[in-house]
């Protein structure tokens, strides 16, 4: 493992790296925040879906999924390199539940699309895949499936959970996905951009199978600080509860970790944020302020990872230190707040001294492998923006095996 220490300090190649990572280091001129901080109400800030969310398709169709289907890292990085969709030519995160008809949906950030089709690159997409058939996203304006807010604050996927619908949903209603998204205020440059707050978006899938946007608000109050906790990095449901995960950078120099906080609420209000509890290292509590951090920064994650219960342990994958470090990083834990156990589980080079970058690894078990061990995958992106416009490749996501808790 890579500490923190042991990181070359090469300033000007680390700005890109460090800020793709969502670690949102330059810091922007900003408007004053839309709410203040303060106690948080059941909702902060309501968004309207796009005018044309009823338009949603998914182009091409996909058969149902053989059931039961397994699918290996091997088979998913070749449907991912022989894709040609023509709104996903390359998208990093890739966040992913499981449908309840064995489909799998993805969530990804900044996508890029084919040359004549514009604007090129979109805030985030959608994809639905049936086996190794990818199906994308799309409605009759082309635009990202999650708008921007009344700022023109752009929306990136951090993690999602799907529930099971409920009679409040609609007849039809086959599966409520919830996703969680960083709210961002762009610069002029590629990499400028700051983190104003969390999101969440409600996802419905009809009897036709397709998803649609159902409504969306703001989560958390809009913050233009620096070192605020990042809500919804990961989210998993466990039981009755569904935990959602934070992120904050500490600006300690030479640290490019984050510390890593905790918070639970019932699992039937995933958009209310007055049903926050947050954990204080003794007991569950509803003043986030009080909030203490189960991993500090230098031994901690990147911004975005994933959190889930398997085999009976709370498993955590990232990198340890930050996307600047070279290891994917399984942390495991008998509680959902720790203490937890570190452990290196494959090679990911961070790229700063070839360009070609990887960071945010996630974990997708509820996609069975052949093997039986775990998927992972990780985002990969190219530090000239040149590159990745002439060959999209480059920033598709690469998928590996690694071994369960």
């Amino acid at each position: 493992m890579r500490h923190h220490r042991d990181v070359p300090r090469r300033i000007a190649v680390l700005v890109p790296v460090v800020c793709l990572a969502l670690t949102g280091c330059l810091r922007l001129e900003a408007p004053a925040p839309d709410v203040q901080p303060g106690r948080q109400g059941p909702v902060l800030a309501e968004i309207q879906p796009a005018a044309d969310a009823d338009t949603a398709r998914l182009e091409p169709a996909c058969p149902a999924p053989e059931q039961p289907a397994t699918l290996s890292a091997a088979q998913l990085n070749e449907m991912v390199t022989e894709s040609d969709l023509p709104y996903w030519q390359a998208a990093d995160v890739g966040a992913s539940a499981v449908l309840s008809d064995g489909r799998v949906l993805w969530v990804y950030g900044d996508t890029l699309r084919e040359k004549q089709i514009e604007p090129r690159l979109v805030d985030n997409t959608v994809l639905v895949t049936s086996g190794t058939c990818m199906s994308q996203l799309i409605t009759d304006g082309l635009g990202p499936v999650f708008p921007r807010d009344s700022r023109e604050l752009s929306h990136w996927p951090m993690s999602l959970v799907r529930l099971e619908p409920t009679a409040a949903d609609g007849e039809g209603v086959t599966d409520v996905v919830v996703v969680y998204l960083s709210r961002i205020q762009r610069g002029d440059r590629q990499w400028d951009f700051i983190f104003r707050g969390t999101t969440a978006a409600v996802l419905e899938v009809g009897a036709d199978g397709v998803p649609r946007l159902a409504r969306m608000a703001h989560l958390t109050p809009d913050s233009v600080s620096f070192d605020q906790i990042n809500w919804g990095a990961a989210a998993t449901v466990d039981g009755d509860w569904l935990y959602l995960y934070g992120t904050r950078q500490t600006g300690e120099a030479d640290v490019y970790g984050r510390e890593l906080y905790v918070s639970r609420r019932p699992a039937g209000e995933p958009m209310n944020a007055a049903a926050m509890q947050y954990w204080d290292g003794s007991e569950w509590q509803p003043d986030g302020s009080r909030a203490v951090p189960i991993l500090d920064a230098v031994q901690g994650t990147s911004q975005t990872l994933s959190v889930n219960r398997l085999d009976g342990r709370w498993t955590a994958i990232s990198k340890r230190g930050g996307d600047l470090a070279d290891k994917i990083t399984m942390w495991t834990s008998d509680q959902p707040y720790g203490p937890w156990t570190a452990t290196d589980v494959a090679d990911s080079p961070n790229g700063q001294d070839t360009g070609n970058l990887q960071y945010t690894p996630l974990s997708h078990p509820g996609i069975r492998t052949p093997s039986g061990r775990l998927l992972v995958s990780v985002s990969r992106n190219t530090s000239s923006i040149e590159e990745l416009f002439a060959s999209p490749e480059v920033g598709r996501v690469l998928f590996t095996e690694v071994g369960r808790p």
